[in-house]
């Protein structure tokens, strides 16, 4: 074992009930776990109440930020943080005697004034590339490009989530690729293969779902880029089963970031789906789960994704997805789904027609994607993590 680290790490996105929120909370437990190094997390005294850590890492020594709001609010598309938070912030983790800090995404990146190396996990290039339509208006996305600038500027290293998310930020930000990591996610353990139904039974019935009706999923947040208008769209244009539902899954109330659901809703009443289509709102793994299990597919048809987790979700429990080709999906999940253009508007069309026309092709795409699946875990990211602080904090990785 190399030499023992004291490093720091942004947990105010803890509180987000995004995907940031949750690579964090997966990401902890094997990294603490593997005892290599001394970790401290910061968090603001709103996040630290709203979002208490999983029991795996509930001794994990924590230090109190002071701040005049929530930074899961604040750290959004239609909010920003006060200078006086990021000063406060920057500040507090400068008085702690750090080896590294890591912002493990960063939306949630503050300055720190001090020589400290710092890693800043970039998901994707989402808001660079489709900024017109991740942000409500020129202001957010000048505060955003200046946030951004910063922590890149700041940043001794990058750590994504892909091998195809890493092609993007080097070319996108002109970063050196040496200087990006890769840390791959996982399904959670919450997700795997269920042979009893009736937990999914009693979700659909409480639902208003029909029980015995086949469904497609879609599991995510209703901004613009998500593109879920298309996935509409699309389905409007071919001749499903006549029992086909479709059940969208995310917060579309309390979501803080740039959301489109009433054009989504908009769209569906055009394509004449409203009697097909459910809006369930936020849903636990438990019952995401089983409703991952009972799905002919899980729908993702965003203009990018940097990793795309819920397939990955979907496929630990022998799903199959028909997802964007602009995702590192059609080679993490290769043979275990269908992949389309989110930019032609008749490629996610014949994914439909042939998922629900070929129910063999369904099953055997179901089956390749858990072996895909299986393949992945937090405990690797955990691992790449570590490295990747490791080389950040200027030491050979152990």
């Amino acid at each position: 074992m190399g030499e023992r680290l004291r490093i720091g790490i942004d947990g105010t996105c803890l509180g987000s009930g995004r995907g940031y929120g949750r690579f964090l909370r997966e990401l902890l437990p094997p990294l603490i776990a593997e005892g290599a190094h001394d970790y401290l997390l910061f968090v603001d005294q709103e996040t630290a109440e709203a979002a208490p850590l999983p029991g795996a890492i509930s001794d994990m020594p924590v230090r109190l930020l002071a701040t005049r709001e929530s930074q899961a609010a604040a750290a959004s598309a239609r909010g920003n943080r006060s200078l006086g938070d990021m000063f406060r912030m920057g500040r507090g983790v400068a008085a702690e005697e750090l080896d590294a800090f890591y912002f493990p995404s960063v939306y949630s990146y503050f300055p720190i004034p001090s020589r400290l190396k710092v890693a800043v996990a970039i998901h994707d290039t989402i808001p660079e590339r489709h900024g017109r339509v991740v942000f409500p208006d020129w202001r957010s996305r000048l505060l955003w490009n200046l946030k951004s600038r910063l922590a890149r500027w700041q940043a001794t290293s990058i750590v994504t989530v892909s091998e195809y998310a890493r092609g993007r930020i080097s070319r996108e930000m002109r970063i050196p690729e040496d200087r990006i990591f890769v840390t791959p996610e996982g399904p959670s353990p919450a997700f795997s293969q269920r042979a009893d139904r009736a937990p999914l039974t009693r979700w659909l019935a409480e639902h208003d779902v029909p029980t015995d009706a086949p469904y497609l999923l879609y599991v995510g947040g209703f901004n613009p880029h998500k593109n879920v208008i298309g996935f509409v769209r699309a389905l409007g244009r071919t001749t499903p089963p006549e029992d086909l539902r479709v059940i969208l899954v995310g917060d579309y109330q309390g979501d803080v970031f740039h959301g489109n659901v009433t054009a989504i809703r908009r769209e569906i009443a055009l394509a004449g789906l409203a009697d097909r289509v459910f809006w369930a709102g936020f849903v636990p793994d438990d019952s995401l789960c089983d409703l991952y299990n009972g799905a002919m597919a899980l729908v993702l048809p965003s203009l990018e994704e940097g990793f795309g987790l819920p397939a990955v979700e979907a496929a630990a429990c022998g799903t199959p997805c028909l997802a964007t080709v602009e995702s590192p999906l059609p080679d993490v999940l290769r043979g275990g789904g269908l992949f389309f253009d989110p930019m032609d508007s008749g490629a996610l069309e014949g994914c439909l027609e042939a998922l629900w026309n070929d129910p063999a092709r369904r099953d055997a795409l179901g089956r390749v994607a858990l072996e895909r699946a299986n393949a992945l875990s937090w405990e690797i990211t955990a691992r790449e993590t570590r490295r990747a602080l490791e080389a950040t904090a200027g030491v050979a990785p152990s």
